[in-house]
């Protein structure tokens, strides 16, 4: 069973405590978690040699942080996170480089208006309240320069609660199957009663556009796991 002492403090507590264990679990928890990175960049529709400037939310230990810098080698990166533990395995995986690192909630963020090109998060949003989605979308579009654009892939709910249902009985099969033991189905089943708040795709649009963002669209889906964005007009 998970040892109920990590899930007794606050979501960043929680993955201090985990970091260690974290890169082993997560790929058999989630088992369409590499597919899920190809699809945030893939749809990423910029030139790979130009110099850009990404913002990671919620880099984790690194993996999608790892993955940009692939695809986007001449980037500058601003990795933010709310666990340090977390924060500091990334820096290790990503070494030197174009790289700023930031320790620190979504909501506290204070980044300049027109600042970056591309936005990206992963498996990280759906850690907030519903009521703070929408203020957090509206800081990213203040943050993104004209025609920048967001990708996000997190967990949403699906509608109505029978579908929800079937997509965990669905992952739990899925997740068998991949390596994960019962420990790991526990530790990421608590994890999701104790801290996430998943909000239908349907929402995410809405609060969205009502940030200002236009070509809003879902680029990919699997069970509980969508890849979804927009673009800030050019003006």
């Amino acid at each position: 069973m998970v040892n109920q002492s990590i899930m007794g403090g606050s979501v960043g507590d929680f993955f201090d405590q985990v970091s260690e264990q974290y890169d082993q679990s997560i790929e058999k928890a989630i088992p369409p978690y590499r597919e899920m990175f190809q699809a945030i960049l893939g749809y990423c529709f910029w030139d790979r040699a130009q110099s850009l400037s990404i913002l990671e939310l919620g880099c984790g230990t690194g993996n999608l942080s790892l993955y940009i810098r692939e695809i986007f080698p001449k980037a500058q990166l601003t990795l933010v996170d709310l666990s340090g533990e977390m924060l500091e395995h990334a820096a290790q995986k990503l070494g030197s480089g174009h790289i700023t690192l930031v320790n620190q909630g979504f909501m506290s963020l204070d980044f300049a208006d027109n600042t970056f090109d591309l936005v990206v998060s992963s498996m990280a949003l759906h850690h907030l309240l519903d009521s703070e989605k929408p203020e957090l979308y509206t800081r990213i579009y203040r943050w993104l320069k004209p025609n920048g654009l967001f990708r996000c892939g997190d967990e949403t709910l699906a509608v109505p609660a029978e579908a929800h249902a079937l997509n965990l009985s669905q992952w739990e099969s899925w997740a068998r199957q991949c390596g994960a033991t019962q420990a790991d189905i526990d530790l990421w089943s608590e994890h999701a009663e104790k801290y996430d708040h998943y909000a239908p795709l349907a929402s995410h649009f809405q609060w969205l556009a009502q940030s200002g963002f236009q070509e809003i669209e879902c680029y990919w889906r699997k069970l509980m796991w969508t890849v979804f964005g927009g673009r800030k007009p050019a003006s």
